[in-house]
Protein backbone atom coordinates (compact mmCIF):
# COMPACT_ATOMS: atom_id res chain seq x y z
CA UNK A 1 0.00 0.00 0.00
CA UNK A 2 1.20 3.64 -0.97
CA UNK A 3 2.25 5.61 2.05
CA UNK A 4 -0.10 8.57 2.27
CA UNK A 5 1.89 11.63 2.71
CA UNK A 6 1.14 15.68 3.68
CA UNK A 7 3.71 18.00 3.27
CA UNK A 8 3.50 21.35 4.61
CA UNK A 9 5.87 24.68 3.37
CA UNK A 10 7.22 26.40 0.15
CA UNK A 11 6.86 26.98 -3.65
CA UNK A 12 9.43 28.61 -4.42
CA UNK A 13 11.22 29.16 -8.05
CA UNK A 14 15.43 28.84 -7.66
CA UNK A 15 16.55 31.79 -9.90
CA UNK A 16 20.41 31.58 -11.18
CA UNK A 17 22.17 33.71 -13.16
CA UNK A 18 20.52 32.56 -16.44
CA UNK A 19 17.61 30.71 -16.03
CA UNK A 20 14.64 29.76 -13.09
CA UNK A 21 13.65 26.23 -12.17
CA UNK A 22 10.45 24.82 -9.99
CA UNK A 23 11.83 24.55 -5.87
CA UNK A 24 11.85 25.17 -2.80
CA UNK A 25 12.47 22.42 -0.28
CA UNK A 26 9.20 21.39 0.31
CA UNK A 27 8.29 21.17 -3.13
CA UNK A 28 11.10 19.37 -3.88
CA UNK A 29 10.54 16.53 -1.38
CA UNK A 30 6.83 16.11 -2.06
CA UNK A 31 7.69 15.67 -6.29
CA UNK A 32 10.24 13.48 -5.23
CA UNK A 33 8.35 11.29 -2.62
CA UNK A 34 5.45 10.92 -5.18
CA UNK A 35 8.04 9.88 -8.03
CA UNK A 36 9.08 7.31 -5.48
CA UNK A 37 5.64 5.95 -5.33
CA UNK A 38 4.09 8.22 -2.67
CA UNK A 39 0.59 9.35 -2.48
CA UNK A 40 1.75 13.04 -1.53
CA UNK A 41 -0.54 16.41 -0.82
CA UNK A 42 1.13 19.74 -0.34
CA UNK A 43 -0.16 22.79 1.69
CA UNK A 44 1.05 25.95 0.15
CA UNK A 45 0.06 29.04 -1.43
CA UNK A 46 1.34 30.91 -4.99
CA UNK A 47 0.55 34.11 -6.15
CA UNK A 48 -1.82 35.41 -8.57
CA UNK A 49 1.11 35.21 -11.58
CA UNK A 50 2.75 33.66 -14.26
CA UNK A 51 5.02 31.98 -12.10
CA UNK A 52 2.31 30.91 -9.73
CA UNK A 53 0.57 29.02 -12.87
CA UNK A 54 3.67 27.26 -13.86
CA UNK A 55 3.45 26.04 -10.21
CA UNK A 56 0.86 24.70 -10.20
CA UNK A 57 1.31 23.08 -13.67
CA UNK A 58 4.78 21.84 -11.81
CA UNK A 59 2.63 19.85 -9.07
CA UNK A 60 0.70 17.91 -11.50
CA UNK A 61 3.64 17.56 -13.96
CA UNK A 62 5.00 15.55 -10.67
CA UNK A 63 1.70 13.86 -9.90
CA UNK A 64 1.62 16.28 -6.58
CA UNK A 65 -2.10 16.52 -4.70
CA UNK A 66 -2.75 20.17 -5.03
CA UNK A 67 -6.24 20.75 -3.27
CA UNK A 68 -4.23 22.37 -0.71
CA UNK A 69 -1.91 24.98 -2.77
CA UNK A 70 -4.09 28.60 -2.28
CA UNK A 71 -4.01 31.90 -4.88
CA UNK A 72 -3.02 34.48 -2.60
CA UNK A 73 -2.35 38.55 -3.30
CA UNK A 74 1.68 37.52 -3.01
CA UNK A 75 3.94 37.08 -5.51
CA UNK A 76 5.14 33.26 -5.94
CA UNK A 77 8.30 32.67 -3.80
CA UNK A 78 11.39 33.06 -5.66
CA UNK A 79 15.39 32.38 -4.22
CA UNK A 80 18.18 33.87 -5.52
CA UNK A 81 20.80 31.43 -6.28
CA UNK A 82 24.30 31.56 -6.67
CA UNK A 83 26.99 28.58 -6.42
CA UNK A 84 30.74 28.42 -4.91
CA UNK A 85 33.89 26.35 -7.21
CA UNK A 86 32.81 23.41 -5.29
CA UNK A 87 29.01 23.66 -6.56
CA UNK A 88 27.77 24.39 -2.97
CA UNK A 89 24.52 26.73 -3.22
CA UNK A 90 24.51 30.20 -1.22
CA UNK A 91 20.44 31.18 -1.40
CA UNK A 92 19.14 34.97 -0.54
CA UNK A 93 15.25 34.16 -0.50
CA UNK A 94 12.93 36.51 -1.37
CA UNK A 95 10.55 37.48 1.61
CA UNK A 96 6.63 38.51 1.68
CA UNK A 97 6.01 36.24 -1.03
CA UNK A 98 2.55 33.32 -1.04
CA UNK A 99 4.19 31.26 1.07
CA UNK A 100 4.22 33.23 3.69
CA UNK A 101 0.18 33.72 3.94
CA UNK A 102 -0.68 30.16 4.09
CA UNK A 103 -4.32 29.73 5.64
CA UNK A 104 -6.52 26.58 6.19
CA UNK A 105 -9.50 26.82 6.55
CA UNK A 106 -11.99 24.23 8.99
CA UNK A 107 -13.02 22.52 6.02
CA UNK A 108 -9.54 22.09 4.65
CA UNK A 109 -8.66 20.89 8.48
CA UNK A 110 -11.63 18.34 7.96
CA UNK A 111 -10.63 17.68 4.68
CA UNK A 112 -7.06 16.46 6.50
CA UNK A 113 -8.40 14.39 9.30
CA UNK A 114 -10.81 12.00 7.02
CA UNK A 115 -7.36 11.81 4.59
CA UNK A 116 -5.50 9.71 7.51
CA UNK A 117 -1.92 10.77 6.38
CA UNK A 118 0.51 8.50 7.83
CA UNK A 119 2.86 11.14 7.93
CA UNK A 120 3.50 15.15 8.43
CA UNK A 121 6.63 16.73 6.88
CA UNK A 122 7.58 20.19 7.24
CA UNK A 123 10.84 22.40 7.56
CA UNK A 124 11.89 25.47 9.37
CA UNK A 125 11.66 27.84 6.59
CA UNK A 126 7.69 27.89 5.81
CA UNK A 127 7.62 29.01 9.76
CA UNK A 128 9.51 32.43 9.42
CA UNK A 129 5.95 34.92 8.35
CA UNK A 130 3.73 34.90 11.44
CA UNK A 131 1.20 33.67 9.09
CA UNK A 132 2.43 30.64 8.00
CA UNK A 133 3.52 29.66 11.16
CA UNK A 134 0.30 29.73 13.22
CA UNK A 135 -1.64 27.75 10.38
CA UNK A 136 0.96 25.06 10.67
CA UNK A 137 0.77 25.18 14.89
CA UNK A 138 -2.98 24.68 14.51
CA UNK A 139 -2.54 21.98 11.74
CA UNK A 140 -0.68 20.04 14.21
CA UNK A 141 -2.91 21.23 17.12
CA UNK A 142 -6.12 19.87 15.17
CA UNK A 143 -4.76 17.08 13.11
CA UNK A 144 -3.23 13.59 14.41
CA UNK A 145 -0.34 12.74 12.38
CA UNK A 146 1.30 8.74 13.20
CA UNK A 147 4.80 10.31 12.42
CA UNK A 148 5.95 13.94 11.54
CA UNK A 149 8.78 14.25 10.12
CA UNK A 150 11.26 17.63 10.17
CA UNK A 151 13.57 18.31 7.80
CA UNK A 152 15.70 21.40 9.55
CA UNK A 153 16.88 23.23 6.46
CA UNK A 154 18.54 26.29 8.58
CA UNK A 155 18.40 28.70 5.29
CA UNK A 156 20.33 31.82 6.89
CA UNK A 157 18.01 34.47 7.73
CA UNK A 158 14.99 32.52 7.65
CA UNK A 159 14.67 30.76 11.08
CA UNK A 160 14.85 31.13 14.89
CA UNK A 161 14.74 29.23 18.00
CA UNK A 162 11.10 28.96 18.18
CA UNK A 163 10.63 27.21 15.02
CA UNK A 164 13.62 25.17 15.22
CA UNK A 165 12.13 24.37 18.86
CA UNK A 166 8.74 24.11 16.91
CA UNK A 167 10.80 20.94 14.84
CA UNK A 168 12.52 18.75 17.82
CA UNK A 169 9.22 19.01 19.88
CA UNK A 170 7.06 17.80 17.46
CA UNK A 171 8.87 15.25 15.07
CA UNK A 172 8.96 11.88 15.49
CA UNK A 173 12.10 11.83 12.93
CA UNK A 174 14.33 14.58 12.75
CA UNK A 175 16.80 14.79 9.56
CA UNK A 176 19.80 17.26 9.70
CA UNK A 177 22.64 18.07 7.74
CA UNK A 178 26.22 18.42 9.49
CA UNK A 179 26.17 22.12 8.64
CA UNK A 180 22.86 22.63 9.99
CA UNK A 181 23.54 20.79 13.46
CA UNK A 182 25.60 22.80 15.04
CA UNK A 183 23.26 25.90 15.03
CA UNK A 184 20.86 23.59 16.44
CA UNK A 185 23.30 22.66 19.40
CA UNK A 186 24.36 26.28 19.68
CA UNK A 187 20.36 26.86 20.34
CA UNK A 188 20.96 25.14 23.69
CA UNK A 189 18.41 22.74 22.93
CA UNK A 190 20.34 19.61 23.66
CA UNK A 191 24.07 18.73 24.65
CA UNK A 192 25.99 15.89 23.17
CA UNK A 193 29.62 14.43 24.86
CA UNK A 194 31.33 14.31 21.81
CA UNK A 195 30.84 15.66 17.91
CA UNK A 196 30.24 11.94 16.68
CA UNK A 197 26.86 11.64 14.78
CA UNK A 198 26.13 8.76 17.36
CA UNK A 199 26.62 10.97 20.60
CA UNK A 200 24.42 13.73 18.62
CA UNK A 201 21.52 11.36 17.92
CA UNK A 202 21.49 10.08 21.37
CA UNK A 203 21.89 13.71 22.53
CA UNK A 204 19.09 14.63 20.60
CA UNK A 205 16.51 11.76 21.41
CA UNK A 206 17.44 12.04 25.24
CA UNK A 207 16.22 15.85 24.81
CA UNK A 208 13.11 15.13 22.74
CA UNK A 209 12.36 11.96 23.59
CA UNK A 210 9.20 11.67 21.10
CA UNK A 211 11.99 11.35 18.61
CA UNK A 212 12.59 7.52 16.94
CA UNK A 213 14.81 8.42 14.15
CA UNK A 214 17.81 10.92 13.90
CA UNK A 215 19.33 10.98 10.64
CA UNK A 216 22.16 13.23 9.90
CA UNK A 217 23.86 13.58 6.59
CA UNK A 218 27.31 13.91 5.74
CA UNK A 219 27.93 15.35 2.91
CA UNK A 220 30.68 13.29 0.84
CA UNK A 221 30.60 10.86 3.65
CA UNK A 222 27.04 9.41 3.40
CA UNK A 223 24.79 9.52 6.20
CA UNK A 224 24.31 7.58 9.86
CA UNK A 225 20.41 6.78 11.36
CA UNK A 226 19.54 6.57 15.09
CA UNK A 227 16.73 4.66 16.41
CA UNK A 228 15.90 5.17 19.52
CA UNK A 229 13.97 2.51 20.61
CA UNK A 230 16.65 -0.07 20.34
CA UNK A 231 19.84 2.51 19.76
CA UNK A 232 21.03 0.79 16.54
CA UNK A 233 23.19 3.07 14.70
CA UNK A 234 23.62 2.87 10.87
CA UNK A 235 25.93 3.76 8.05
CA UNK A 236 25.50 5.00 4.81
CA UNK A 237 28.31 5.69 2.17
CA UNK A 238 27.36 8.61 -0.09
CA UNK A 239 26.57 6.80 -4.05
CA UNK A 240 28.24 8.64 -7.17
CA UNK A 241 31.02 11.08 -7.58
CA UNK A 242 29.83 13.33 -10.05
CA UNK A 243 28.81 16.57 -8.49
CA UNK A 244 26.83 19.45 -10.82
CA UNK A 245 24.76 21.06 -7.77
CA UNK A 246 24.12 20.16 -4.38
CA UNK A 247 20.67 22.00 -4.48
CA UNK A 248 17.56 19.78 -3.67
CA UNK A 249 19.71 16.61 -2.78
CA UNK A 250 18.67 17.19 0.99
CA UNK A 251 15.09 16.88 -0.06
CA UNK A 252 15.42 13.82 -2.35
CA UNK A 253 17.27 12.29 0.46
CA UNK A 254 14.62 13.12 2.68
CA UNK A 255 11.87 11.66 0.24
CA UNK A 256 12.92 8.68 -0.70
CA UNK A 257 14.08 7.89 3.20
CA UNK A 258 10.88 8.57 4.24
CA UNK A 259 8.69 6.81 1.38
CA UNK A 260 10.62 3.65 1.86
CA UNK A 261 10.16 4.07 5.92
CA UNK A 262 6.75 4.57 5.83
CA UNK A 263 6.50 1.53 3.36
CA UNK A 264 8.59 -0.56 6.07
CA UNK A 265 11.49 -1.09 4.71
CA UNK A 266 14.49 -2.07 6.88
CA UNK A 267 16.51 1.11 7.94
CA UNK A 268 19.62 0.08 5.34
CA UNK A 269 17.04 -0.42 2.34
CA UNK A 270 15.81 3.35 3.27
CA UNK A 271 19.22 4.94 3.35
CA UNK A 272 20.36 3.15 0.82
CA UNK A 273 17.24 4.34 -1.59
CA UNK A 274 17.57 7.56 -0.26
CA UNK A 275 21.61 8.07 -0.70
CA UNK A 276 20.94 6.56 -4.85
CA UNK A 277 18.92 8.99 -5.18
CA UNK A 278 20.11 12.18 -3.71
CA UNK A 279 23.42 10.88 -5.58
CA UNK A 280 21.77 10.74 -8.96
CA UNK A 281 19.90 14.66 -7.65
CA UNK A 282 23.81 16.05 -7.45
CA UNK A 283 24.68 15.09 -10.83
CA UNK A 284 21.84 16.86 -12.53
CA UNK A 285 21.45 20.95 -12.16
CA UNK A 286 17.78 20.99 -11.43
CA UNK A 287 16.52 19.62 -8.24
CA UNK A 288 13.93 17.44 -9.73
CA UNK A 289 15.52 16.27 -12.73
CA UNK A 290 13.04 15.57 -15.29
CA UNK A 291 14.51 11.87 -16.35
Amino acid sequence: MKPNLLAYGEIIWDVYADHSVIGGATFNFAAHAARCGANVALISAVGRDQLGNGALGKLAHFGVDGRFVRRVAEPTGQCLVTLDENAVPRYRVLRNTAYDRIVLSADDLADIRQSAFDALCFGTLIQRDAVSRATLRRLVAECRFPNIICDANLRPDCYDAESAAFCLRNATVLKVSAEEEPLLRGMGFYCAVSDSPADIAKAICAAFPQIRVVILTLGKDGAFAYTAGDGRSYRQPAIGDRVVSTVGAGDSFTAAWSTAYLSSKPMEECLLRAAELSGYVVAHLAAVPED
